[in-house]
């Protein structure tokens, strides 16, 4: 089955489900079973992550993940090999609500119910009231916890008191107590109370609550009944509402099945008087008004005054008076002292049941009736009428008429509380009587005689009389307490009501005795019922206040101490006040301690309104104060405030308080750098802290410096000029103090070494050292073989060479050997040296002259012919001398041979040579 869903969001929690399918066979519909064990949780690690777990369903081909996060519907598609899924859950306000469904290869889907899981954080409160007091100087409010507190406790509430005419906020306050007072308010303006939860996910639900504009309270002790005497007369009677501020107004509403008509009272009335008749059953409510509004109604109910019964005739005892017959002189009437005997005591209906025909006793007797001025004054009727003609009596009738006397009600130990009415029944054997008309008795007093008497058509009379005690009065009854209530009208021990009774009339039967009351609470109403010997009834009622109960208090910090038992920040003490009798007058104010020291004794006394007192006490220990605490160093900087090695930080602390909880260990500054603030924590027993610090220099590292030589060596890293040694210095942590200048490197060498030292503000120092190659001299050059202006003879063969040296750097190219001549005068040059610096050398020049001469040829004669004899030898000079060049060259031609050659004919051909060229030169 293909299925859609398509969120409507119409408002929180509020989903449209569409859901369009394909038919498909029931057999398809139920071929799988839903997921079982569904199972969402908030993980350990994160509870901002859920956790969705189920079975598995054989045969399903995937499965579908239905999530509700408030009122946003994701539906996903998972795998059939999964049973597991996480869901991000960011927002810790939101419920999630969560299904998995099996899905068929057909589409079909079988799903789990929902699983909800509540938000992170606290639901609304619940059970709010609103309220006023102080005569609505004081607005209240009270509630109950959440029912839902979050996953975490519940941290508090945030109250927020807002005026609804312009929307200001009054107060603000964020707290525990699970109530609200703010005692400005006025009583003609209405406000809001916004009530959110809180726990430590935070505060996403409010309640809002309205604070009415004061209306009276309910009027107290209200009681509707009918009049005895008059029973379609109802009786509204009541107390003001508590408080101080009077109504305008009373309100009595009245009706026999809904409110359907309003009576407005003066606000100085106590009571009412309501004409409604007693055929009917009726609703009577009473209502307090002033500006603001009425109060709630107090209600009673009146019910029909059901219709009496017929009096049972009771009958009263005659009076045996003589009679004779009828003749002309009128019969003597019997004496009106006669008193018939007591009838038995019998009950009689309450005046609220009298006869329809009893007359109250406010209207005027029955003109058929005789008079009742006075008791004994009653007469026959016959009395006040004309007298009738005398008739002799018939001979066969001297019997005198029956009469008897029947009253309408039964009396109370002989007494008639409600008029009675007096009938009289006459019988004859004759069968004509003359009986009197019924008499009302309906003035008070004892002993009161009525008579009546019956005459036959013979003139025979018989006088009955009838002695009652009527007494309609109520006795009298006073109460009073016998002790008195304090100042403010409470009674802290148990009062005793003594009543004072009497009756002018018929005398006390009762009068209540001595009553103590022992029920505790405000206005608790004591009736003492006096009742006389005619069953009238009196009431005394006396309202008084009981309150012997102390109120109670309790005390709590609004804060919590550290593990320690100290407060670090002034604790106040709230006070809780209650008292279900008399209320609280007196709640101590939460103080809040200021002042620094163990075992502080905080204590309030709570006083409730009558007078009875209770304290309680908290010990706190206070320490507000942060400790002492120094940083002194270990160490001497140098001249600049800086420590080449490591200086310690040593710290010193002190509490005059709570005493020193912790102190920092000293600190050995190991770790370079300018200004380096080094701090330490001194911690009290309170939780208080204070820092220490010290600004510590500390520069252990050398500087750096580079040496750099200025100039450009050649390829063979050789200086021909003096190069600069430039240095450049840096000190990342104190800064450079000094760093040498530039230095030009003094004398040729293959290793001259330049050193430079600097040094940083702290005092550390740091070399740098370069080593150059200089060689500013050209090599030395000379020619080897011949001297220079010599002269050499024809046979000079010179070995020439060059010799170049470079006793620095070296010689890179030797000097090249050239040689020139210009008749007989050789010029010979070494030139082209050139040392490894690259210094060149002038060229060296030697200059010979090779000349042929006599002397020469002589010592070169004499040199080849060495063997020769000396004879032979100066004739050959002597022949060179001369001039005999022919002769000389003969001769040493000769020598050549024999065995005893003493030239080779090499030399000699040499020899002949040069004595040609000496013979050519003359």
């Amino acid at each position: 089955m293909d299925l859609r869903r398509l969120l409507v969001a119409v408002g929180a929690g509020t989903l449209g489900l569409v859901t369009s399918s394909v038919a498909l066979p029931s057999s398809a519909l139920a071929a799988l079973a839903a997921p079982g064990t569904l199972a969402v949780t908030r993980t350990a690690d994160d509870v901002y992550k859920l956790r969705v777990v189920w079975k598995a369903v054989p045969g399903a081909d995937h499965y579908t993940a239905d999530i509700i996060a408030g009122d946003v519907q994701t539906v996903i598609d998972l795998p059939a090999t999964t049973t597991e899924y996480m869901i991000d859950a960011p927002n810790p306000c939101t419920t999630y609500k969560v299904r998995i469904g099996a899905v068929d290869t057909s589409g079909a889907v079988a799903n789990t119910g929902y699983y909800t899981l509540k938000a992170l954080t606290p639901s609304a409160v619940t059970g709010m009231v609103t309220g006023r007091a102080d005569d609505g100087g004081t607005a209240t409010a009270s509630w109950k916890a959440p029912a839902w507190g979050g996953y975490s406790p519940l941290t508090g509430y945030r109250a927020v008191f807002t005026r609804m005419i312009d929307n200001v906020v009054l107060a603000e306050r964020t707290g525990n107590e699970a109530t609200f007072r703010y005692p400005n308010a006025s009583p003609e303006r209405a406000y809001t109370l916004s009530l959110t939860t809180i726990n430590a996910y935070g505060a996403c639900v409010t309640t809002k609550s309205l604070v009415d504009r004061f209306r009276p309270a309910e009027p107290t002790n209200v009681v509707v009944q009918r009049l005895a005497d008059s029973p379609d007369q109802v009786s509204v009677v009541w107390k003001a509402p508590a408080g101080t501020r009077s109504p305008t107004y009373y309100q009595i509403g009245y009706g026999t099945e809904t409110i359907s008509r309003l009576v407005k009272v003066d606000a100085s009335a106590r009571s009412a008087t309501l004409a409604l008749s007693a055929d009917k059953p009726w609703i009577v409510e009473l209502k307090a008004y002033n500006e603001n509004g009425g109060s709630n109604a107090v209600s009673g109910a009146i019910p029909a005054t059901a219709a009496p019964a017929a009096p049972t005739e009771v009958p009263a005892p005659p009076v045996e008076t003589p009679t004779t017959p009828a003749s002309s002189e009128p019969s003597a009437e019997a004496p009106s002292s006669a008193a018939p005997s007591d009838p038995a005591p019998s009950s009689v209906a309450p005046s609220s049941a009298a006869p329809s025909d009893a007359t109250p006793s406010s209207a005027a007797p029955s003109s058929a009736a005789p008079s009742s001025a006075a008791p004994s004054s009653a007469a026959p009727a016959a009395s006040t009428a004309a007298p009738e003609p005398t008739v002799a009596p018939a001979p066969s009738d001297k019997t005198p008429p029956k009469i008897t006397a029947t009253l309408s009600q039964q009396p109370v130990d002989d007494w008639f509380r409600n008029p009675v009415t007096i009938r009289f029944t006459c019988t004859d054997d004759s069968g004509s009587v003359d009986c009197p008309e019924p008499v009302v008795a309906d003035t008070d007093g004892a002993d009161q005689q009525f008579s009546g008497t019956a005459k036959d058509a013979a003139g025979n009379t018989t006088t009955t009389t009838v002695t009652v005690n009527i007494d309609q009065k109520a006795p009298h009854i006073t109460a009073t307490v016998v002790n008195a209530p304090t100042a403010t009208g409470w009674h802290t021990s148990v009062p005793t009501i003594h009543y004072v009774c009497s009756d002018a009339g018929s005398l006390i039967a009762s009068c209540p005795a001595d009553t103590p009351v022992t029920t505790e609470g405000p206005e608790q109403v004591v009736t003492g019922t006096a009742v006389d010997r005619a069953g009238n009834t009196a009431t005394a009622r006396l309202t008084v206040d009981i309150d012997t109960t102390a109120p109670e208090v309790s005390a709590a910090i609004d804060r919590t101490p550290n593990s320690a038992g100290w407060y670090r920040t002034a604790p106040t003490v709230r006070y809780t006040c209650a008292d279900t009798g008399s209320g609280v007058r007196v709640c101590p104010s939460d103080p809040t301690v200021t002042t620094d020291g163990a075992g502080q004794v905080v204590t309030g006394t709570v006083i409730d309104r009558a007078g009875n007192t209770a304290a309680t006490s908290v010990t706190v220990n206070v320490d507000r104060t942060a400790p002492r605490i120094t940083a002194d160093l270990i160490g001497t900087p140098n001249a600049a405030g800086w420590y080449r090695t490591p200086p310690t930080v040593h710290f010193t602390c002190s509490d005059a308080a709570s005493g020193v909880d912790s102190c920092p260990a000293d600190v050995v500054v190991d770790t370079d750098g300018g200004r380096q603030v080094v701090t330490g924590t001194a911690v009290d027993k309170a939780g208080n802290t204070a820092d220490a610090s010290y600004v510590v220099n500390v520069d252990r590292t050398a500087p750096r410096i580079t040496a750099a030589l200025t100039g450009t060596p050649n390829a063979a890293g050789w200086y021909r000029t003096a190069p600069t040694v430039r240095y450049t210095c840096a000190d990342d942590t104190s800064g450079t103090a000094s760093c040498p200048a530039e230095t030009t490197v003094d004398g040729d060498g293959a290793a001259k070494v330049v050193t430079g030292a600097a040094t940083d503000v702290a005092g550390n120092t740091a070399d740098a050292t370069v080593t150059a190659k200089v060689d500013r001299t050209a090599p030395a050059v000379s020619v080897v073989g011949a001297t220079d202006g010599a002269v050499y003879g024809p046979d000079f063969n010179p070995r020439l060479s060059c010799t170049t040296t470079d006793p620095v750097s070296g010689v890179a190219t030797a000097a090249v050997l050239s040689r020139s001549e210009n008749r007989g005068t050789y010029t010979v040059k070494c030139s082209g040296a050139v040392d490894k610096a690259g210094n060149t050398t002038a060229p060296a020049q030697v200059t010979y002259t090779v000349k042929l001469t006599v002397p020469w040829l002589v010592d070169l004669t004499r040199k080849y012919a060495s063997g020769a004899s000396a004879n032979t030898l100066q004739q050959l000079e002597n022949d060179l001398t001369a001039g005999r060049y022919t002769a000389y060259i003969a001769k040493v031609t000769a020598m050549t041979n024999g065995a005893k050659a003493t030239l080779t004919p090499t030399e000699a051909l040499t020899l002949s040579y040069w004595a040609l060229a000496l013979a050519v030169t003359r």
